[in-house]
């Protein structure tokens, strides 16, 4: 399989957290940009949310995750990551803002 890498630009303390592995997953809001970065078979939130009528959400064949601490230039400082999964879900206290709680994401898990 070729490896397909999908970058995403992180501010702290997430950044930090994941390059210490104490944070195994990364969160994206169910939103037409993600939508189109994340799955091939979706439009709009509608679609990922009605999974049962379309089928199973189909994922983009991404193989690992480039983490890049803000926007600097060159994406450095940077790690990758080999992902797990991607799936949707609620987000874990601890790993998100707490705004986040209690509200579905897309969940990148990885390794």
């Amino acid at each position: 399989m070729e490896k397909e890498v999908l970058t995403l630009h992180l501010a702290e303390p997430w950044y930090s957290m994941i390059v210490s592995a104490e944070k195994m997953e990364e969160y994206r809001e169910i939103k037409p940009h993600w939508i189109k970065r994340l799955t091939t078979n979706c439009e709009v939130p509608y679609d990922v949310a009605a999974e049962t009528h379309y089928g199973e959400v189909l994922y983009r064949p991404y193989t690992h995750v480039l983490f890049v601490k803000g926007y600097p230039k060159g994406n450095e400082p940077s790690v990758e990551k080999k992902i797990v999964d991607i799936t949707i879900g609620k987000p874990k206290k601890g790993l998100c803002p707490k705004e986040f709680l209690n509200k579905e994401y897309f969940i990148i898990k990885f390794k």
